[in-house]
């Protein structure tokens, strides 16, 4: 059977920049949690890590963001909790995970609490550009030494609607089979309710078969969108075993495979699904081993460079989105960055 990861995919955003911002954000993250049936023990902890690391960005970056998102095709479910700020960076990370070390006069359990309470966790930060924590919370033993080889290891991605919307036009899908991963990444024209089903709607006739190229996938996509107001899509076939990634695009969804030595990018085509389809040229890249396929809509700006952020590279791929949500997010759009790991380590 086939592995899909999709449903719920919307992200939860919340700005920290004062201190009633936290006891929102660990009243949403407790809802979140009792939503997706975590045990007592689970919410407990994750009410606890949301605190700390949003506690940590007022404290230390005096502004951020707590990003939230339920891990529904996991076994058993996990929220993952991203925190976000453009502060001053941490000279000393090792350090910093302590218990009791703290630069502030403060007792300075944070990180070391948060790293404690979480299946996974990691961090990334760099002086003088800011730092981004990753946690990931469930009723699942924690995890030493290497991570867990499933797709939802794999895989980061925030999806947030326009300031001021309730519903995202943005979405994805991740299907993984033995042989093949495809991923869906699709922007409704528009925003809102209206661009929010348009984009559904593509999702749900994303049902690639094994060997399946990029435009055949795109064009059934556009027969699904016929008619109505379409939308950006773009679609990557890994071929895991034959190590190339095929990928199509129409619309402003850009991509890349990032690899240790190079980065190829992966440009669209222009033109609407549904409406004004191109002919399909899908281009055909390798996909070296520990390569990341990196897709986002046009609410993220395409000019971040991976050369920028030290030791990022090799980071969860859930750090990565969040880290190019942090720095290149547009205010005025649906925003979707989507990051997919290879799983055979450099």
């Amino acid at each position: 059977m086939p592995h899909v990861v999709d449903l719920p995919n919307a992200s939860i955003l919340f700005s920290i920049d004062e201190q009633t911002q936290i006891g929102a954000a660990r009243r949403a993250a407790v809802a979140l949690g009792h939503a997706h049936n975590l045990s007592g023990d689970a919410v407990g902890r994750l009410a606890l890590v949301v605190t700390e690391a949003a506690t940590n960005i007022l404290r230390h970056a005096t502004r951020g963001s707590i990003v939230l998102r339920a891990l529904a095709s996991s076994e058993p479910v996990a929220i993952e909790v991203l925190a976000l700020d453009k502060g001053p960076g941490i000279v000393d990370v090792t350090r910093a995970l302590r218990d009791g070390f703290s630069t502030s006069g403060t007792r300075g359990q944070g990180l070391g609490a948060i790293k404690r309470l979480s299946e996974v966790f990691e961090i990334h930060s760099q002086r003088g550009v800011g730092t981004a924590v990753l946690a990931r919370v469930g009723d699942e033993a924690r995890i030493t030494g290497a991570r867990l080889p499933s797709l939802d290891n794999r895989l980061g991605v925030i999806c947030l609607p326009l300031r001021g919307e309730t519903e995202c036009g943005d979405t994805w899908r991740v299907i993984e089979t033995p042989r093949q991963v495809s991923v869906l990444l699709v922007d409704g024209l528009g925003h809102g309710s209206e661009a929010a089903a348009v984009a559904a709607t593509a999702a749900a006739a994303f049902n690639p078969r094994d060997g399946e190229t990029a435009d055949v996938a795109l064009a059934t996509l556009d027969v699904a969108l016929h008619g109505g107001r379409g939308a950006a899509a773009s679609v990557a076939m890994i071929d895991t075993a034959k190590r190339v990634a095929h990928f199509g695009g129409v619309g402003n969804v850009d991509g890349r495979v990032v690899g240790k030595e190079t980065t190829q990018h992966l440009v669209p085509q222009n033109g609407i699904v549904g409406h004004t389809m191109p002919k399909l040229r899908p281009t055909v890249t390798g996909w070296p081993a520990g390569a990341r396929l990196v897709m986002h809509s046009d609410g993220i700006a395409s000019r971040w460079r991976m050369d920028a952020y030290t030791g990022l590279a090799n980071a969860h791929p859930a750090l990565l989105a969040g880290v190019i949500y942090r720095d290149f997010a547009r205010e005025r759009d649906d925003a979707t960055v989507l990051v997919f790991a290879d799983g055979v380590q450099r």
